[in-house]
């Protein structure tokens, strides 16, 4: 293991996150390559974490010291689980972030993409690995926020702005539930979210059992993962999410958190056990995936949108997934051991994030050169890389056998009926029933799932000239081919050597199951193949596929004519292209009353009440303002100002009369009559005579001394 490996896998891609708008103000295209980095070493310190555990290293459980004892822990659990998870999670993001330089290369808001991508993986990177459940909830809600950034990335588009929105509200309303949860198990003592101690000391399920909370409790928390994992019934936010946001984002998958955070605490839960309504909890669990199971499967069949395709082939997944985590749970009740069920939900949850992965890449690609998401408008592409991309991920959720579809759904299947054998040795009627059921309904979805499988494949490369409405092919970036060559690569080797693949992660789990279910791959084949389940997959998918195959690929009837001559079929087509009316529910139900709601609100309390108050008032002071106008001001002070002003006109008029023109401008003309009487006296001296002078100068000489001498003592 790399030094301080548990932190930096998911510390690297955050910080990139908060690195990237600087970077991107400065240089567009190093923001990119910024994210390359970032995933890259996060990739490298999850991956070499592996060795440490699959040789035998005892399970780490880190805790920031100084954080500690306090309810908002940041620590890090380091078993087979998380280190399996993380390495699988970085090791696509990285592929999905190398495609993505290519295919985002020239999207205008770059910048704020790469931000969302990284922080997305450094989000779900602190679910697996945090040891505690507050912290693995903030990594819950960075994961839930990216996913809205990303399903609005283009948030100019009216109609995906509102797919933002949309998803937005159904994932905050089951995280409220899983925070519910969450909450109420740190308010029962012992008062701890760590999950190790959570695990070793059960009694706050018997606390909860006594006060008939513990199957509320757990119910919230399965309703969270309901949530982010799509199932029903809240699957419709995800193919409206992964439709509108960018393709390249889709291959990350962020659904399979949900039925990560249910193996994570299946091992916490089964201790409670023994109470009754756990055991109704992991019943209605079991249910709960099957149901989501079929329905997804059945929905997939009809649409075309390559991303809602591959959206509800996710749902469908992550269906068998719950419901082998549930039949875990279940089984731990009769025969005290989960290994089988709990090994199928995380083989099949680590196989098919490859496999998603792939078919979203493919999915990309071929958007990219065609221009459209439509199924119909890529038949007659011809990409050898796509053809192939497509064939292996279709053909492994088809569930075509020896492939890893096959070996997992066979594989959970072969659970169900262990279920309702161990019932019925059990004595147990009901969850005899229950199990085979299951089973059934999970047979049934894997019938489906051939059907649309095989009828995409058919759609998007029947032979036929290209129209790509109305668009020009244009060629994909060497990028793009090299990363989806190696996601092809990497699902190959988990598809076909899945069966070789099962005794060593069985010993990989060893340390958190105390169990060797599968020592060999004989014990493997043994459990697996022979069982009643495996003839009747095959029976399943052979009828779906050849069904697929005759209408969608040989063409021997035109499915559109099919479906005009029957009115059922008609029926049952809009059925389900109305996605079983489940989405019209929401609006139906929330959206649409919650908008009448507030249009009356605003109609009676706004508009009816608080508008016509204000106005009220607004009158009110209008009419006091406008009496006190009339009647003081005009008829008070403009009176009194008028009355004084013409006191002071009289004044000032009296005033200019007597004192200014009577006293100072007489004394001014009277000094000047003077002034111009003497100078007309006086020039009469200057006659200009010689003699006149000197007399004139002898008088002034004689007056000067006779002043001198007169006023001598005065001078000092």
């Amino acid at each position: 293991m790399l030094p301080y490996a548990p932190w930096l896998c998911w510390l690297f891609p955050i910080f990139g996150a908060v690195v990237t708008p600087l970077i991107g103000t400065f240089r567009r295209r190093f923001s990119s390559y910024l994210a390359v980095l970032s995933i890259g070493l996060s990739a490298l310190f999850s991956l070499s974490m592996i060795p440490d555990i699959y040789f035998g290293t005892a399970p780490l459980d880190l805790t920031i010291p100084w954080l500690a004892n306090s309810l908002v822990q940041v620590g890090v659990l380091i078993d087979p689980l998380s280190v399996l998870m993380a390495s699988v999670i970085t090791s696509i993001g990285l592929l999905v972030t190398v495609f993505s330089v290519a295919y985002m290369k020239d999207e205008t808001s770059l910048a704020r993409f790469w931000f969302l991508i990284q922080l997305f993986i450094g989000g779900y990177v602190v679910i697996v690995v945090a040891n505690n459940l507050l912290f693995m909830f903030i990594g819950w809600e960075i994961v839930g926020l990216c996913c809205t950034g990303l399903a609005a990335c283009w948030f100019r588009d009216p109609e995906k702005a509102h797919t933002g929105l949309k998803t937005f509200i159904l994932l905050r309303a089951s995280d409220v539930l899983l925070l519910a949860s969450i909450l109420i198990i740190y308010a029962t003592p012992p008062h701890t979210l760590n999950i190790a101690e959570l695990a070793g000391n059960g009694s706050w399920m018997g606390i909860l059992a006594e006060s008939g909370l513990l199957f509320a409790t757990a119910f919230m928390f399965f309703a969270g993962a309901v949530g982010k994992g799509a199932q029903f019934p809240f699957q419709e936010w995800l193919p409206d999410a992964l439709a509108a946001s960018p393709s390249s984002f889709n291959a990350l998958t962020e659904c399979l958190a949900g039925p990560f955070i249910m193996a994570r605490v299946l091992p916490i839960f089964i201790g409670g056990i023994e109470y009754g309504s756990m055991t109704n909890f992991f019943l209605v669990m079991a249910f709960a995936g099957t149901i989501a199971a079929v329905i997804s499967s059945l929905i997939a069949t009809v649409q075309t949108n390559i991303f809602k395709v591959l959206s509800y082939a996710i749902s469908s997944v992550i269906g068998y997934m719950i419901a082998a985590l549930g039949l875990a749970g279940l089984l731990a009740g009769l025969v005290g051991d989960i290994s089988s069920g709990y090994l199928a939900a995380t083989f099949f949850l680590t196989v098919d994030a490859f496999v998603s992965a792939l078919l979203f890449l493919a999915a990309a690609y071929i958007f990219y050169a065609v221009g459209s998401d439509k199924l119909h408008s890529m038949g007659g592409f011809k990409s050898r890389i796509a053809h192939r991309s497509v064939e292996v991920g279709a053909l492994a959720i088809a569930g075509i056998p020896p492939l890893s579809g096959f070996v997992c759904t066979n594989w959970i299947q072969t659970v169900a009926l262990d279920f309702a054998g161990e019932a019925t040795t059990q004595g147990q009627p009901l969850l005899m029933m229950s199990g085979y059921v299951i089973f059934a309904l999970l047979i049934i979805g894997g019938g489906i799932t051939a059907f649309f499988s095989l009828r995409m494949m058919g759609l998007i490369f029947r032979k036929k000239v290209h129209s790509s409405e109305r668009r020009i092919l244009r060629s994909t970036p060497s990028l793009m081919r090299i990363s989806l060559v190696a996601t092809l690569g990497v699902t190959i080797f988990w598809d076909f050597l899945a069966l070789l693949l099962i005794p060593g992660f069985n010993r990989l789990f060893q340390p958190l199951l105390q169990t060797l279910t599968f020592p060999g791959i004989v014990d493997v084949l043994v459990y697996i193949f022979i069982s009643p389940s495996t003839v009747l997959t095959c029976i399943a998918v052979a009828i779906g596929g050849f069904t697929a195959y005759w209408l969608y690929i040989a063409r021997r009837i035109d499915p559109a004519e099919l479906t005009a001559r029957h009115s059922s079929l008609k029926k049952i087509h809009t059925f389900l292209w109305n996605r079983c009316y489940i989405n019209a529910c929401y609006y139906r139900i929330f959206a649409y009353p919650t908008i009448t709601f507030s249009k009356g609100l605003h109609k009676r309390l706004e508009t009816g009440g608080i508008d016509k108050l204000n106005y009220s008032i607004a009158g009110f002071f209008k009419r006091i303002s406008k009496a006190t106008h009339e009647r003081l001001e005009v008829g008070g002070i403009d009176k009194l100002n008028y009355s004084i002003a013409g006191f002071f006109k009289q004044v000032s008029e009296v005033a200019h009369e007597r004192f200014e023109l009577g006293g100072i401008d007489a004394l001014n003309y009277f000094v000047a009559d003077i002034t111009t009487s003497f100078c007309q006296r006086f020039r009469k001296t200057h006659s200009g005579v010689l003699s006149h002078n000197m007399l004139a100068v002898s008088v002034g000489t004689v007056s000067l001394m006779l002043l001198i001498f007169i006023f001598e003592g005065f001078i000092p």
